[in-house]
């Protein structure tokens, strides 16, 4: 074993309902739910489709071609076609229970079925968290760790951002690009393996750390949650947008390496990164609804966690520059009509952006969407 290369082993613990998305959408063709108390079946598609194609198979291809919005959900269609619950029962890979969510919306009886956005899974069906999902967690907080450390010394690239930020140039795709590539490069790019293009990322010293994809899963640990926006006026907004995530109390272990030849941290300074960080989102947003932990070893990891989580701007700028620039980036990246509907012009008088925390219900209970716990469990 090369001595330069340092092996570890991880483990997060999930302290709230855990989202990383697959890109893939769970339509209402492609789940059961047999009664609003029952919890959502997930079939296999290949066995539901070989049992409905050699038995009805003109209904079957009639119904999925069917793109009403008030075509009846699957449950509703394999009753209507006499299919036992003994059969549905053999093609169901897993479920998940329902509780807090509400499927129908607004709790309508005859509201259409929801969409459901899935969680990452390997080829066998099984949920994990690529490696590249953890490693940009953790690119994160050693970015904002590195800009705290030059806050006050370091103004150029500050004024730079302030700057562009105003005249909102770059458009909805590109807005603060060009800012962003900056400071990567100011602070990770190190090498001279391409020294004629700086922003190359063969030039990054991430290179030399290397984070594998979670250990696999158990699907019994996927529950379906709600995205609810909480404010500073402690109201609650309930969006009929559903996810797979992992319920609290689910543990991710993975492995991290780090080539000490290329990766200029030790394994402390990446857990001092991640404690910056957090308390950087504490301080900045968190306390501000009286949400999230004021702690050492929480980390905030996934989708549906909301903007804070995925940027530095915070760390980088003074409380009153981030205000200014965030409420720039939502009127740069989102339509006049988008900005409008979520009230963004609040934010500016209320002295947060964004003015809502990413949230949801897990058995009655309210909690921050994404938060974990990092923990070193040995070298190896």
């Amino acid at each position: 074993m090369k001595d330069y290369l340092k092996h570890y082993r991880i483990r997060i613990t999930a302290l709230s309902p855990i989202y990383v998305g697959a890109g893939k959408l769970i339509g209402k063709k492609e789940y059961i739910r047999r009664n609003r108390r029952a919890p959502v079946e997930i079939p296999d598609q290949r066995k539901m489709a070989m049992f409905l194609l050699s038995s009805c198979a003109p209904a079957f291809e009639k119904y999925m071609l069917d793109g009403r919005s008030s075509a009846p959900d699957l449950y509703q269609w394999l009753q209507e076609q006499r299919i036992p619950d003994v059969a549905i029962s053999s093609w169901i890979q897993y479920s998940m229970d329902t509780g807090d969510t509400l499927i129908e919306a607004q709790g309508k009886k005859d509201a259409p079925q929801k969409e459901i956005q899935s969680f990452q899974k390997d080829a066998y069906g099984k949920p994990y968290i690529p490696g590249s999902s953890l490693k940009g967690m953790l690119r994160t907080a050693l970015l904002a760790w590195e800009l705290g450390k030059r806050s006050g010394s370091d103004t150029e690239l500050a004024d730079k951002v302030r700057r562009a930020a105003r005249e909102e140039r770059g458009g909805r795709g590109g807005f603060l690009k060009n800012e962003a590539e900056d400071l990567e490069c100011r602070i990770f790019h190190k090498l001279d393996r391409n020294p004629k293009k700086r922003k190359d990322a063969v030039n990054s010293v991430m290179a030399g750390l290397i984070v594998g994809d979670s250990d696999e899963i158990s699907v019994k640990r996927l529950v379906l949650c709600q995205k609810i926006d909480y404010g500073c006026d402690r109201k609650e907004g309930k969006l009929p947008i559903l996810r797979e995530a992992l319920q609290p109390g689910t543990e991710i272990f993975f492995d991290l390496s780090i080539d000490e030849t290329i990766f200029p941290y030790k394994i402390e300074d990446i857990f001092a990164a991640l404690d910056f960080f957090q308390e950087l989102c504490y301080e900045r947003f968190y306390k501000y609804f009286k949400r999230g932990r004021n702690e050492s070893g929480i980390v905030w990891l996934g989708g549906g966690v909301g903007f804070v989580s995925k940027t530095v701007i915070q760390a980088l700028l003074s409380p009153e520059d981030a205000l200014e620039v965030t409420d720039h980036v939502f009127r740069a990246t989102i339509s006049k009509k988008d900005y409008e509907k979520h009230k963004h012009e609040k934010d500016l008088q209320l002295g947060i952006s964004p003015h809502v925390c990413k949230c949801t219900y897990y058995l009655g209970e309210l909690y921050d969407m994404g938060m974990g716990r990092i923990e070193l469990l040995r070298r190896v």
